[in-house]
């Protein structure tokens, strides 16, 4: 499951903890949701990639009678937002930014007459989110930590004596942003420079067949153990020593964060996001070009030959940098935040009598899906 859909359904199970009413719409998703606990309000429009937004409109305006009248909507990753605002009612409208994709600053910068106030998962996205909204006082946007909980394992022992370094990758197996085809190549690298080693993953996706025939032309160990959940995902995921990330654009991923509280060291990408920096936090040597292999090699080669005590402090090091993520803060920084944009004057646009429709909005999702981020069709729209 994508991080995005986690925190949802963490929204569904626990925002009345908080002291927060709420209700959600799921686009994509059909009724009645099976998923949703009992009493909690889910209003599932029944999209499909063959879709428009114009669909999407008129599906909203179809149920707005069916639907309760929120004092807030929250839009996540603005999802929709330009779409509906001239017919959501919204005495406030919250983004909720989880990543910095590619085309953000334009979707960010239609959106901003629109917005209240903005949560953004790491200090990445709040940089962003004040370039692209200078409108926006310093109070209405913020930091809100992505929630992490772990169960108490016994993981640690036996991992720093061993000689095999267990490299994993936890997500989504595709081509698209994640780039899983590098990974083989990196394996490549470290099999030439004598590393002992095996990768496991924890996904599934459309490029597992080809990765699994790739390591094995490499002549590399690759376990494929697909989606787990409970104590067996973390159960996996707490006895690798290194998680490694190869996409051309994240946000903050949750799989991360979670890998972080374990005492997996994590190998990143320098783009511009909060794996990044939290990466950095541990060791730069950890952060490598995007798309540069070898760059990847060596950072995990120089993760492999520390001394054990070395590696031990790494690990130390990174449970720390999970610690601010615990003991649902996520949650009560969501809470405070609402409650306090209640407390100060609406700023978002409420006549919007006069609407544009984007051009986007006449195409299927599927078809703008293939395109680039700054065709004209999703500029600024999807």
């Amino acid at each position: 499951m994508g991080g995005v859909q986690s925190m949802l359904r963490r929204h569904l199970r626990q925002d009345s903890t908080v002291g927060l009413s709420s209700a959600s719409m799921i686009f994509f998703e059909d009724e009645p949701f099976l998923e949703a606990p009992p009493g909690r309000i889910v209003t599932g429009l029944g999209l499909r990639w063959f879709n428009t937004g114009q669909t999407l409109r008129r599906r909203f305006q179809n149920r707005k009678s069916t639907m309760i009248r929120p004092s807030t909507w929250v839009y996540h990753d603005l999802w929709g937002l330009t779409t509906l605002a001239d017919l959501d009612y919204a005495e406030r409208r919250v983004g909720l930014l989880h990543s910095h994709w590619v085309g953000a600053e334009d979707l960010l910068s239609a959106s901003g007459r629109l917005l209240d106030g903005i949560l953004c998962v790491s200090a990445a996205t709040v940089e962003l989110a004040r370039q692209c909204l200078p409108h926006l006082e310093a109070q209405r946007i913020q930091w809100i930590p992505y929630p992490v909980e772990p169960p108490i394992l016994r993981a640690e022992a036996g991992r720093v004596q061993r000689n095999e370094l267990v490299v994993g990758y936890c997500g989504r197996i595709q081509r698209p942003q994640k780039r899983v085809e590098r990974l083989p190549e990196i394996a490549r690298e470290l099999r030439a420079a004598g590393v002992v080693h095996r990768w496991e993953f924890l996904g599934q996706g459309p490029a597992q067949p080809a990765l699994e025939r790739d390591f094995a032309k490499i002549g590399v160990n690759a376990l494929f153990h697909g989606v787990q959940t409970g104590e067996a995902y973390w159960q996996r995921l707490a006895q690798w020593d290194v998680i490694i990330f190869a996409s051309d654009y994240e946000g903050l991923p949750i799989a991360l964060l979670e890998a972080l509280t374990q005492g997996v060291v994590p190998v990143f990408p320098d783009v511009d996001n909060g794996g990044r920096d939290y990466t950095r936090k541990i060791a730069s040597k950890l952060v490598y070009p995007a798309g540069d292999v070898h760059a990847a090699a060596e950072a995990l080669k120089w993760f492999r030959n520390l001394p054990p005590e070395g590696r031990a402090s790494m690990r130390q090091q990174a449970r720390a940098a999970a610690a601010p993520h615990g003991q649902d803060a996520y949650g009560r920084t969501f809470s405070q935040f609402l409650k306090a944009l209640l407390a100060q004057p609406r700023i978002s646009a409420s006549d919007l009598a006069a609407r544009s429709a984007h051009p986007g909005e006449w195409f299927p999702y599927g078809i703008l899906g293939m395109l680039p981020p700054t065709h004209r069709l999703r500029k600024g729209y999807a």
